[in-house]
């Protein structure tokens, strides 16, 4: 059965558990352990390069990490497709004179003319590879990334005739305000003839357009009367959806993550943000005396519930930052805000505590407005996970004659 798709403009894509082997570096003696696998392909989508395994085993990789597969959203109809073939290849490093018991060598795509090439990949023996076995992409979806301070591999003690180091491929932050286009993960790497770390000019990434599509709550605070008083503790009406954003689960956890590789068939996980009118507390003073209470309301999210809704599903939700995602460190601000702000106060943990007076022959309640942040997986019912907060941003109390009223 085919992995779920999801479609980004443009782009379809989806992501993978299932790897072929491509390349080790066993019996070369280089220092650190190599292995090179391609993500295999589901129908149109493919990889958008190698991946490049760099820990100290050889053992194989599927089932045990998923990569993203790209492709052309069949939906629509650009002038220039989303992705095409490399039109060639050009060899950065083979392994002769290594000695491993495999032949393998690393080579660079050459994009056609508006597109990039993303990743390096590899291939057994010496030949080129097939130009059929991934896709460049559309340069206005590619952004730049980061290399990280130390390679995935390199070459050293290998005794090869030439020097080589992979670099893995990052995203970069895209600030606290967050931005329309999301920069994804798609596991490549860049080879270098030497062991010097790239340029940040070479790390290139994909692009979600993901774009704004914010539901503002306009709507007004209830009005009451004496036949028609809600029970406190209770959402006012129905919840509004404001907004939701989809994206590959390698957002929230880790890519190898055991439940969401379990989970491959459905790998993309929506977090959504929903709001409406609650009732805190109701008050009906049926007596000629007023009535004094002592009002206690707690706003915002404590950092308890941030770090459980993150551990939970990879979800932060917090004053200082908005709403992300954990794992890489991605901001949502740009799709859960109205207007770009860097001030998300309606989730600052605050405790108000006040009195009040309820007049005689009075009922009195009082509103406030609760945001429910969810998780859950694409298409699903189910709530992995849900944070609901009590928006920081007022107290709305209103009031109506009792029915007893003389």
């Amino acid at each position: 059965m085919a992995n779920k798709t999801f479609d980004y403009g443009d782009l379809r894509i989806t992501m993978t558990s299932s790897y072929s082997w491509v390349y080790h570096d066993s019996g070369s003696g280089a220092t650190r352990d190599v292995s090179i696998w391609t993500p295999n392909p589901q129908g149109e989508l493919f990889p958008l390069g190698d991946y490049a395994e760099g820990r100290a085993h050889y053992n194989p990789l599927s089932g045990k990490r998923a990569t993203l597969l790209v492709g052309q959203n069949p939906n629509t109809s650009p002038s220039k497709s989303a992705v095409a073939r490399p039109i060639d290849y050009t060899r950065i490093w083979s392994d002769t004179g290594s000695g491993a018991t495999n032949n393998g060598a690393v080579w660079r795509p050459v994009a056609p003319a508006g597109y990039v090439a993303l990743g390096d990949v590899g291939n057994t023996n010496y030949g080129k590879p097939s130009l059929d076995k991934m896709w460049c992409v559309r340069e206005d979806l590619v952004g730049y990334g980061k290399f990280l301070a130390t390679s995935a591999w390199d070459d050293s003690a290998s005794g090869a005739d030439a020097d080589v180091s992979l670099w893995a491929v990052q995203t970069d932050t895209i600030g606290v305000d967050g931005a329309a286009n999301i920069p994804v993960m798609a596991d490549t790497f860049r080879a270098q003839s030497n062991y010097n770390r790239p340029g940040g000019e070479a790390a290139r990434v994909l692009l979600l357009p993901i774009g704004k599509q914010f539901e503002k709550f306009d709507n007004p605070m209830p009005t009451i009367t004496a036949n028609n008083l809600p029970h406190q503790k209770q959402p006012y009406g129905d919840q509004q959806l404001q907004c939701q954003v989809t994206l590959p689960f390698h957002f929230y956890f880790s890519p190898e993550d055991q439940t969401s590789l379990d989970n491959i068939r459905n790998p993309f996980l929506t977090v959504s943000r929903s709001i409406s009118w609650y009732t805190e507390r109701v008050w009906s003073n049926d007596t000629p005396t007023p009535l004094k209470e002592n009002v206690k309301v707690v706003y915002g999210v404590s950092s308890e519930r941030t770090q459980e809704m993150s551990h939970s599903v990879g979800v932060d939700v917090s004053a200082s930052y908005g709403v992300g995602l954990a794992s890489g460190s991605v901001s949502l601000n740009y799709q859960f805000t109205y207007n770009t702000s860097t001030s998300f106060t309606e989730y600052s943990e605050k405790t108000i505590t006040k009195d009040i007076t309820i007049k005689e022959y009075t009922a009195t309640v009082l509103f406030s407005r609760h945001v429910w942040i969810k998780c859950t997986r694409l298409d699903s019912p189910i709530v992995l996970h849900q944070m609901e907060v009590i928006a920081n941003d007022g107290e709305y109390y209103t009031s109506c004659p009792t029915a007893n009223k003389p």
